[in-house]
């Protein structure tokens, strides 16, 4: 395996036991490898990065408060108000076999800096919409647009952070894509509630903040794709221009994805012509990690765990609707409306508590997890095993498990308010540790083709959330709150059981995909394909 670890001892030994992992990640004669770049340069992405897919999560579902207010506004049936969260997550999932082919042919600062420009156009477009088919339409395509970051993130992560750092980077990443999703309804309640300001500056506020995180990848988002046949033809020195510069990998050279399948050459068709057979042939590699076991089992797992958590915030936003669907309030919980006397604005605050369990992962997972291996890294002198992340999963199986008893027998039970809260948190804790653990895992196993992996991982469980999204209301109103969250925490153990077969079956899965998977093959950092 490729060796990245800080140790020069452990670097060593590990080459020493591998002559296939000579090629050092970390070239110090080379600036544009992002491996290279300062901590702070490194930090700075990431952060900024972060905002990014903060911006994207919470567009799904920030307008959620609004749903009963909308269709009167435009005189819709009340039962299309779904379209509004619905169309947004699923052109959230499916956009990503979009993206990923032409952020690996053309780069993706210029996929980030244009979607998050088109996403803001789009919020503008959704703030003066006139019809209500029209807000759902401005939506839908500024989820598409505000996507990028949803596959490419993870492969810009593995591009600039040293494996000993991963787990911690993509907890982050996965902390702010979570973040949106409890936070958005939070802020968008209070945005409602305010009688000066309505629904409309939901969307207003949005697109100046996605203006704004645009501005700042214009100017510290370099491009972060490397490959290394690049050095043959360009110079080892980086100025500031190369920082704003917009080319397919750090330092130009052929980009990532340069194989054409023969495809004719841009003077030979139009450049329109190339550029439309170069996406196709992105898109057609896409197909062979369907078959590739690991990947199915990682995006089962991926998939379930995120059904339950959209259960838990969005199942109380649809029932409190389905409640009281001539009430001018905005609703985020029946839990806090109907069972607990909570105001609009109070409810809105109960999303703080899957707030907490999102940061309490960064705990678990960016801290402990990164610890645990690189202290196994040490101690076995070679890089350990990917599935070797996996026994950490244990600790989310019986913390979301126990959380979604938690909310939905409490609820039924009409315990004090405190308690479901306490369920909704570990729901979240557990979604977050899952999502970083699955990620770092599959991160370790296809390193440079990490995009393409996350392109049916996330474009999967969108469809299972997506379609989750329209049995909330008829299942809430038939069974009240302890059968479905039961039935949640049964999802939530089948989930971690198929990740326990990858623990102890992921070394024969990985290796009878490679013999009949030219994509399951070992790839490095700077690998061009």
């Amino acid at each position: 395996m490729h060796v990245e670890n800080s140790s020069a001892e452990v670097e060593n030994k590990s080459q020493e036991s591998r002559p296939d992992a000579l090629i050092d990640p970390l070239d110090p004669l080379d600036p544009h490898d992002p491996l290279s770049w300062s901590t702070s340069r490194k930090l700075t992405i990431l952060l900024v990065v972060g905002l990014w897919i903060l911006l994207g999560t919470s567009n799904m579902i920030i307008i959620a408060p609004a749903l009963q207010i909308i269709p009167v506004e435009f005189h819709s049936s009340f039962d299309t108000s779904t379209y509004l969260v619905g169309g947004p997550l699923l052109a959230y999932g499916v956009s990503s076999f979009l993206w990923v082919p032409l952020g690996n042919r053309y780069g993706i600062r210029l996929v980030f800096i244009l979607g998050s420009l088109a996403a803001a156009c789009m919020d503008c477009w959704a703030a003066r919409t006139t019809s209500f088919g029209s807000l759902v339409a401005a939506r839908t395509l500024a989820s598409m647009f505000y996507a990028p970051p949803e596959t490419l993130a993870p492969q810009l992560v593995g591009d600039v952070f040293h494996f000993k750092d991963r787990a911690k980077a993509m907890t982050w990443i996965g902390i702010l894509q979570a973040s949106g999703f409890s936070g958005g309804p939070l802020i968008g309640a209070f945005i409602i509630q305010n009688q000066a300001l309505g629904w409309r500056w939901i969307e207003w506020i949005l697109a100046i903040i996605t203006f704004g995180a645009a501005v700042l990848m214009i100017f510290l988002l370099p491009e972060t794709q490397y490959t290394r046949c690049r050095r043959e033809t360009t110079t080892l020195t980086r100025s500031w221009k190369d920082e704003l510069r917009f080319w397919p990998v750090s330092g130009g050279g052929p980009p990532k994805e340069h194989r054409s399948g023969g495809i004719q050459k841009p003077e030979v068709m139009s450049l329109l012509a190339y550029a439309y057979h170069s996406v196709a042939h992105g898109l057609a590699t896409i197909l062979p990690y369907f078959g590739h076991p690991v990947i199915i089992l990682n995006t089962a797992f991926f998939s379930l765990t995120l059904l339950v958590t959209s259960y838990t915030l969005v199942f109380l936003l649809a029932s409190g609707v389905a409640h009281k669907p001539n009430s001018r309030q905005t609703t985020q919980s029946i839990t806090y409306l109907t069972v607990y006397p909570f105001s609009v604005g109070n409810s809105g605050l109960t999303f703080i508590a899957p707030l907490i369990g999102t940061w309490l992962a960064m705990l678990f997972c960016g801290v402990l997890a990164d610890r645990l291996f690189t202290r196994l890294t040490r101690k076995e002198g070679r890089k350990p095993k990917p599935e070797r992340r996996l026994p950490l999963l244990i600790v989310t199986g019986v913390v979301g498990i126990g959380g979604s008893l938690l909310f939905g027998i409490c609820t039924q039970e009409k315990c004090h308010w405190v308690a479901p809260l306490f369920g909704s948190c570990f729901v979240s804790f557990c979604f977050i540790s899952s999502l970083s653990i699955s990620f770092a895992y599959l991160l370790d196993v296809y390193e440079a083709k990490m995009d393409t992996v996350m392109v049916i991982d996330n474009g999967m469980k969108n469809l299972a959330a997506f379609g989750i999204s329209y049995a909330i209301v008829p299942w809430n109103t038939s069974a009240g709150y302890t059968v479905p969250f039961a039935v949640m925490a049964v999802i939530l153990l089948v989930a971690h059981l198929l990740m326990a077969l990858v623990y102890f079956k992921g070394e024969q899965m990985r290796k009878w995909s490679a013999q009949h998977f030219e994509s399951a093959r070992t790839t490095h950092h700077g690998d061009a394909f």
